[in-house]
């Protein structure tokens, strides 16, 4: 079951859809151990630069963390002191097949029921409450993405992740958190019940499983993901037509620039609360910070790039094509900017700088070459989050027409001369 849902959410989808897992929950008679499983939702990690998938939570970043809150007698309470008192940013990883982590931790047995039956009976029910966060990262990382937690060893605060947006793609961090899958968590508990919790709300107030079930987590993308692309409209309004063959379109930047109006809305640092309050929407406070972020000449796709110079950009080889009516990347190696969302429309002010260089054998340099540096402030409806955006920055390219006429003379007055004059 898990590897097919592995192979359903190995690639990232642009909608924000939430991936569902159609397997029934894997159940065990057995020990009665707390056992994890996870998969992504479909669209854009943490801790390491990327985008976070089933694959790689699995792979290539040491799994997952875990607070959890043991309650006696009653439901979660942020009152408890410590709140994570059952796991505190317990470490999750796959090995093996399965999701393991140490030590380990088994289900509380009171339960209120029947006190005929075998298991017994006690005057109230205790329950577990599980909060995850995806990649795991021990400590207080320094730099941009999961830069410190707490879990909590306060009261009154539910677990929370602290995170830093990098303004350099190839550093952007991909943060995750763990709800409800899509259509709820269903099980039959101990108590002779059912345990439910509503679709995209944290794992909370659970009661033992009748047999082993696992806490299967849907990680879902708690920041929006902005792309850049870019093409040409060569003597046409819409992006494609074609450039003479001896013009080159090269990028030398591109900065997008958060607009102030009124309000800021992209915040470069903020705390991710793991108890959510609206079904796969991320919860965030303590947002500050301006988002204003450039791509330099080194971050660019090497295929669109600027070279040292007008020379060495048009007679660049390989893969090298320039800015084509074909749409292209921006940024090198697919990166993204991941970025704190604000659910309501954000004005961005977006700048390009790049030349048009035309090979030319009668001007001196044997090529003639115009810097642009072009803005544009557009507005993105609601960015939110487990979205992916992105921006398509068309070029308008209008070739100059040359075009001649012969004017008439033109008779400005009559100047007479006579030679002699008559007399009357």
């Amino acid at each position: 079951m898990f590897a097919t849902a592995a192979l359903m959410l190995a690639a990232c989808s642009n909608d924000g859809e939430v991936a569902v897992n159609d397997g029934a929950a894997q159940l065990q008679s057995g020990s009665g151990a707390v056992a994890f499983d996870t998969y992504t939702s479909s669209a854009t990690k943490s801790g390491d630069p990327g985008v976070q998938t089933t694959a790689t939570l699995q792979l290539e970043h040491k799994g997952f963390g875990v607070f959890a809150q043991y309650s006696n007698n009653g439901d979660y309470s942020k009152g408890t002191d410590p709140v994570a008192n059952f796991m505190y940013n317990q470490q999750v990883e796959y090995a093996t097949g399965a999701w393991t982590y140490s030590p380990l931790k088994y289900w509380p047995n009171e339960t209120v029921g029947d006190p005929q039956a075998a298991t017994g009976v006690s005057a109230a029910t205790d329950k577990l409450s599980f909060f995850a966060y995806a990649p795991y990262v021990s400590g207080t990382p320094s730099g941009t993405g999961i830069d410190g937690m707490i879990a909590n060893t306060a009261k009154d605060i539910d677990p929370w992740v602290s995170y830093t947006v990098a303004t350099d793609p190839s550093q952007s961090v991909d943060l995750l958190w763990g709800v409800a899958p899509a259509g709820g968590l269903s099980y039959p508990n101990v108590a002779g019940g059912t345990t439910t919790v509503s679709e995209g709300m944290p794992l909370m107030n659970l009661i033992k499983p009748a047999k082993d079930q696992k806490i299967k987590f849907l990680f879902q993308h708690a920041l929006a993901r902005i792309g850049l692309t870019v093409v040409y409209a060569a003597d046409q309004i819409s992006a494609g037509g074609a450039l003479d063959a001896q013009t080159k379109i090269a990028v030398k930047e591109v900065s997008i620039i958060e607009e102030a109006s009124p309000l800021y809305r992209l915040a470069t640092s903020g705390k991710l609360n793991l108890n959510n309050t609206t079904k796969f929407q991320s919860l965030w406070s303590d947002k500050d910070g301006i988002f204003s972020a450039t791509i330099p000449l080194a971050g660019l796709n090497p295929n669109i790039a600027y070279k040292t110079n007008a020379s060495d950009t048009w007679g660049q080889t390989g893969d090298w094509t320039g800015v084509t009516n074909v749409e292209t990347d921006v940024i090198k190696d697919k990166k993204y900017f991941m970025v704190i969302p604000g659910h309501i429309d954000t004005d961005l002010k977006v700048t390009i700088t790049y030349d048009v260089i035309t090979k030319d054998d009668k001007v001196a340099t044997g090529y003639s070459e115009v810097e642009n540096v072009i803005t544009k402030k557009i507005t993105v409806s609601k960015l939110t989050n487990n979205k992916a955006y992105n921006l398509k920055l068309i070029l308008g390219m209008t070739s100059v027409k040359l075009d001649a006429e012969v004017a008439d003379w033109q008779v400005d007055g009559s100047n007479e001369v006579y030679l002699p004059q008559n007399k009357e």
